[in-house]
């Protein structure tokens, strides 16, 4: 309403588009590593469930077996166990620092 301040805010904003940024992932390399070693571990427990093994000391069913029922519990108990440590030595260095 010409120059009147009080109604200065009906004069509307024009938004400018934001110039596009170039796409970047959402994910690292740890993010990559990780579908990586599950992905092997689903075509390893493929190939081994499919395929019998003829020589050897060990069949395949026994090795599907295996990956697909202990080798998580042992990784998952490895990896705890590997944090645990972690977190023992971290105690000691800042019992040592201080």
């Amino acid at each position: 309403m010409g120059n009147d301040p009080l109604f200065d805010d009906d004069i509307p904003e024009v938004h400018q588009p934001q110039p596009k940024r170039p796409w970047r992932p959402r994910f690292g390399i740890g993010s990559i590593m990780l579908a990586t070693f599950l992905l092997s571990v689903l075509f390893v427990m493929g190939h081994y469930m499919l395929n019998d093994s003829q020589q050897g000391v060990l069949s395949n069913r026994f090795s599907f077996l295996f990956v697909t029922l202990a080798a998580p519990m042992l990784l998952l108990t490895i990896l705890s166990i590997g944090r645990e440590v972690l977190r023992y030595w971290e105690k000691q260095s800042r019992r040592k620092n201080h």
